[in-house]
């Protein structure tokens, strides 16, 4: 027996409960591992809530982000033995979260975790730092002599995009709401930071920039911060603005056309879970991501380490805003 957290009806994490359950064999093309630890990620919170891509069937799990020990494999799987330390990549099918004492996860979304790695790290590693790949790599092909903006710079995919984007060679702006993370920022690699609340983005843009304003926007909070984004002189000539979340609770975009049809701009509908089903693009990112986190220039940052039974408080502290990196849950 082991315990999972499940809830049996949609809302907020007052609804989670922990369970024991009987440990299910895996099936063809999966792996069970003894989970060591999770990180908890907004994403489970709109998959509790029931916004999210898919429905929960109930009784149901949460979490799409852990790393643990390889303790039976199911037909059909190469690469894998027992034992061996795995982490998973975040996949959208609610038969596979992870949240609890064991999880069982397809091998494709699985990668080899280096032992150097604290559980915390590895469990928290992979959303992030993928959630930034795919659009400054794969699709913007960001380099040196880009200005990429990265909102909300103190979310856990603010935090990956800041560290990719300057691993990359590009300038990087964020946003905060006040001068009390700064530091923070800077330390995982901002050059600029603009307070939203004394500041003008489009002026502070165009002072940074020198008028030529910025080739990517990785925007998490969208509803009317798209306005700012749409105000003359914030777009550079075929820039991108990546709408992969929405911090601000409001699924509207709003905003004028005009700045970014002048701009020969464009706004992308983001989810990683498009590029993961792409086996291409699924291994290259892969083989990126790991090769920087052997040399330490992906280092995700840990906010808090709850156990187990706290999980729901750790998501209700996600809710509060006032986190500096990840949430983790240490199981074992």
């Amino acid at each position: 027996m082991a315990r999972i957290i499940l809830f049996d009806e949609n809302g907020g994490p007052e609804k989670l409960y922990i369970k024991d359950v009987a440990k299910p064999e895996p099936g063809q093309g999966e792996v069970r591992y003894r989970v060591e630890a999770y990180a908890l990620n907004r994403g489970d919170l709109f998959w509790l809530a029931d916004t999210y891509y898919n429905s929960a069937k109930f009784p149901a799990r949460i979490g799409q982000e852990a790393v643990g020990y390889v303790e039976a494999i199911g037909p059909g799987v190469e690469g894998f033995a027992i034992g061996q330390r795995v982490a998973s990549l975040v996949q959208e099918d609610g038969r596979y979260c992870v949240n609890g004492e064991f999880a069982i996860t397809p091998a494709r979304y699985l990668v080899h975790c280096p032992d150097f790695l604290s559980a915390g790290e590895a469990a928290s590693l992979w959303s992030q730092a993928q959630t930034a790949y795919y659009p400054l790599v794969e699709v913007a092909n960001v380099g040196p002599g880009h200005h990429v903006l990265v909102t909300a710079g103190s979310s856990t995919s603010g935090n990956g995009a800041i560290q990719m984007a300057k691993l990359l060679g590009a300038t990087v702006i964020t946003t905060s709401r006040s001068d009390a993370k700064n530091d923070f920022l800077k330390d995982i690699g901002a050059d600029f930071i603009i307070d939203m609340s004394r500041e003008n983005l489009c002026e502070s843009v165009g002072r940074i920039t020198e008028g030529k304003g910025v080739d990517v926007i990785l925007d998490a909070v969208a509803g009317p911060m798209m306005s700012h984004y749409l105000a003359d002189g914030v777009l550079a000539l075929g820039a991108k603005i990546f709408v992969l979340g929405a911090l601000d609770g409001d699924f509207d975009l709003q905003g004028p056309l005009p700045p970014l049809i002048r701009a020969g701009g464009s706004i992308v509908g983001y989810s990683l879970y498009n590029h993961n089903r792409i086996d291409a693009q699924l291994e290259r990112a892969k083989a990126f991501i790991t090769h920087h986190v052997i040399n330490r220039s992906l280092v995700p940052w840990i906010d808090s380490v709850l156990p187990l039974e706290d999980t729901a408080k750790g998501y209700e502290k996600l809710l509060s805003g006032q986190t500096r990196g990840k949430v983790i849950v240490k199981v074992a």
